[in-house]
């Protein structure tokens, strides 16, 4: 019987995150932060009811991926153009002012000849952002399509790879092992890779839709949540960046082929 205790676990995470999402709405705040504390209640913190397994945290990393995923559809991609300086400011002083402080709180408590290098790893712990929570905030406030909701999201996507890079250049100064180069270099390929498979989606979908009129619901939706977890694993797998920043561009790419304005409300739905 213990090995279907997970049902059990999923059940009780479903109707603890919807209880206190909808207590969390009545004190006119996102229902997130209601789920936030769900979590926190149900861990080791508090009731320890729920135990982490695999199976949870397998499922937990597709609901972000699928969340960062409906992210990208309903991101327009002139509008994201539009935000970039203002996002890599914000991206920038978002992991600059938190890694100074991290490491200026390190040098209070920690101090020798060698604690420079663990103060400023703190400091980068001080920089990781969480961009599933961000989406979910803006997606209840239906800020996703405003100009603020463009710049916050991008600016969050930027920092989460400005933070990859600050990991792997402290990681770098203290293992010589690590080769800063080639991380760069895999940053820079999973955007060039994300280009190349873009352009080709585009011309997929352009010949899909000519060569079918009637437009097919299910045979789009099965498609395009495939192509987003293919994304977040190429991301993860083969370039080292985070697999919901693989899938929210997957969505981008669904969401600025041609004549996609049918297959982002429709698969939304």
């Amino acid at each position: 019987m213990e090995s279907y205790r997970y049902l059990l676990d999923i059940a009780i995470i479903l109707l603890f995150t919807k209880a206190f999402g909808i207590f969390s709405k009545k004190l006119r705040m996102p229902s997130v932060v209601g789920a936030l504390i769900a979590g926190i209640v149900l861990g080791p913190a508090v009731l320890n009811i729920v135990e982490p397994s695999n199976l949870i945290s397998a499922l937990s990393e597709i609901g972000v991926i699928v969340l960062m995923f409906s992210a990208g559809l309903e991101t327009s991609i002139t509008d994201l153009k539009k935000a970039g300086l203002k996002a890599f400011l914000i991206a920038t002083l978002g992991v600059l002012v938190p890694l100074g402080v991290g490491y200026l709180i390190g040098m209070i408590y920690n101090v020798g000849p060698s604690a420079w290098i663990e103060n400023l790893f703190i400091g980068v712990i001080f920089t990781a952002t969480s961009v599933g929570i961000t989406v979910e905030t803006l997606k209840e406030m239906h800020c996703m399509s405003t100009e603020s909701g463009n710049v916050i999201l991008a600016a969050a996507v930027i920092d989460d790879v400005l933070g990859i890079i600050c990991l792997t250049l402290v990681t770098a100064l203290a293992d010589s092992s690590v080769v800063i180069s080639t991380v760069l270099l895999k940053i820079l390929g999973f955007f060039v890779f994300s280009i190349v498979v873009g352009v080709a989606m585009h011309k997929v979908f352009k010949w899909w839709f000519s060569h079918d009129p009637n437009h097919g619901l299910q045979r789009y939706s099965i498609v395009s949540f495939a192509f987003a977890l293919i994304m977040a694993y190429c991301a993860e797998e083969f370039f080292g960046v985070a697999d919901i920043t693989g899938s929210f561009v997957g969505g981008l790419i669904i969401s600025g082929t041609a004549q996609c304005e049918y297959v982002t409300k429709r698969i939304g739905t």
